[in-house]
Parts: C-alpha cells; structure tokens; sequence
C-alpha cells in the first residue's frame, strides 16, 4: 500500500480515504495461469464507493500495466460500473467494455459480479441480480504475464477510485447466475468456497 495515511482499516473492511495505489509486489502470475488455462474469469466485489462521480473509469480492481493497457479492469465511471476484459477479439484496453446502465450504482454497499465464460457470454451483476450482457469473443492467449494487481488505482496512479473495500475476489471460472445470487444473499462477510 502506497500512502497508508490515505487508508483506513477497520474490522472487515479497507477504506480508501485518498488517492493511493494498492498492488501486489510482483506481476499475479497465478491469477495470470489459471484465468488463461480456463479462458473463463469472475470478478467479484463488495465496495461502497465514496461518491458517484468517480470516472475515467475510477479503477476499483485492475490487473493491467497503465491506463491504456489491461488484462482486465472493473471499475466505476460515474454513476455505472464499467469491466473491460482483454481477449484475442477485443483492444489491448479491453475494450469494447460492459458496462450497468446509469444510476445502477450508488454510494450505498454494493455487490458487483462480472463473469465471463470461455463461450464469450460476458454478464454484469448487481446485488444478485443480472443488469447487462454482451458477448466477448475471443481467447485470454493474449494476456501479459507482467502485469501486477492493483485496488483503487492504475497503475500508472492517475485513475484514483474512493470508498470502502469490504471483498475483492477473482475466480478462474464463470460463476453461475445462481452462484451469484447465493453469494449476494450470504452477504458481505460470508465465506466463499467458489474456486
């Protein structure tokens, strides 16, 4: 954690109070393997975000080198989530994105699931239940195995995100509607047994 003085910690939760950059200390090799060997990902949350005019996307959870290059981002523009996935068939950014439609996200405790199957089928999630979907084509082949993960910035620390982290998780498969669902209802501090 880069400026500790911006950051918080209480039971059960990180809060991010100003800009700082969080990262793991070397590139999320394992994360990198399993996500390319199964071509399927989730990215899950449970943030509160400070205010709803964060942008650019404001990075929530990124596994990418700077603004313009990713493995993928979820991240918060405004009053919507927006993921970005880099696949065979997408721009190095990850883009063409998924985003929730507008005022789908509030400063209140939110439970955001992105999941995308080796098919393509790419669905965003909001307190367990489904809000968008779009078919991401193309293989995760193309990752960099370089990039590190980061919480509440990019790595470049010039797309700040502000709030409350109470669970970042990525699995190397889609969960299913269900699963999300059955995670949204457990709540903030269950126990997850997905893998």
């Amino acid at each position: 954690i880069e400026r500790p003085k911006n950051v918080r910690r209480i039971e059960g939760a990180l809060e991010v109070r100003g800009p700082v950059r969080i990262r793991s200390g070397k590139p999320a090799a394992k994360l990198f393997n399993a996500v390319r060997r199964s071509g399927e990902i989730t990215i899950e949350a449970w943030v509160r975000p400070d205010n709803t005019w964060q942008e650019g996307p404001a990075r929530i959870v990124t596994l990418s080198g700077n603004t313009s290059e990713r493995n993928f981002t979820m991240g918060q523009d405004g009053d919507m989530i927006d993921v970005r996935l880099r696949t065979t068939k997408t721009s190095g950014n990850g883009a063409p994105s998924l985003g929730g439609s507008k005022r789908s996200l509030t400063s209140m405790l939110t439970h955001i699931v992105y999941t995308r199957n080796r098919g393509g089928r790419a669905c965003l999630f909001i307190n367990g239940k489904q809000r968008a979907e779009k078919r991401i084509a193309g293989a995760t082949s193309n990752w960099n195995a370089n990039y590190h993960l980061a919480l509440a910035n990019e790595l470049s620390k010039d797309r700040p995100w502000l709030g409350m982290f109470h669970l970042v998780a990525i699995y190397s498969r889609a969960l299913s509607p269900g699963e999300v669902a059955a995670h949204f209802k457990a709540g903030v501090n269950a126990q997850s047994n997905a893998a």
